[in-house]
């Protein structure tokens, strides 16, 4: 009876097994994916439509677990590197969130305070601090003397700062 090409195969890989093994382990240094990418292999011999001799299979095979075993070791290179920067665009967007949510803390804490300032006081801060005003500026256009808005706005800003001294 006339052997095949399966016959073949099947005598190199029972022969060859535990040596081709360690081929792909030593280049993937991991015992279960070097049986996986072994037996892959084998799996895509069989389907070879071409004849394979004795002669020609351990160049074959150990060309064939090569090739396998280093696109393997590529394809965790390129998950590493997914995962870095993934996990980067992760921190930073936890890192952003918290920032925004303690500055939206600050800035609720802040309204309140300034809220709870004297009416003059606040009057003189909000100029100053959402139109920008200088103190000149402001005591012109409430028409009080520029001593009396500088001494308000220092006392509402030192009020303000007392009130989230604790918050930050």
């Amino acid at each position: 009876m006339a052997r095949t090409k399966f016959d073949t195969i099947a005598d190199y890989y029972a022969e060859n097994l535990e040596g081709l093994r360690l081929f792909a382990n030593k280049i993937l240094n991991d015992t279960e994916e070097a049986k996986d990418v072994v037996q892959e292999c084998f799996v895509r011999l069989l389907a070879v439509e071409d004849s394979i001799s004795l002669v020609s299979m351990p160049a074959l095979v150990h060309n064939m677990l090569r090739n396998a075993a280093v696109s393997v070791v590529r394809h965790r290179a390129i998950a590493r590197q997914y995962n870095k920067v993934e996990s980067a665009a992760t921190s930073a967007a936890t890192e952003s969130l918290e920032v925004r949510i303690m500055a939206r803390d600050i800035a609720r804490h802040a309204t309140r305070h300034i809220e709870a300032l004297p009416d003059s006081c606040r009057t003189i801060f909000q100029m100053s601090l959402y139109d920008g005003m200088k103190v000149g500026e402001i005591a012109s256009t409430l028409n009080i003397k520029y001593k009396f808005a500088e001494k308000q706005l220092g006392k509402a800003r030192k009020k303000v700062r007392e009130g989230l001294r604790n918050v930050v």
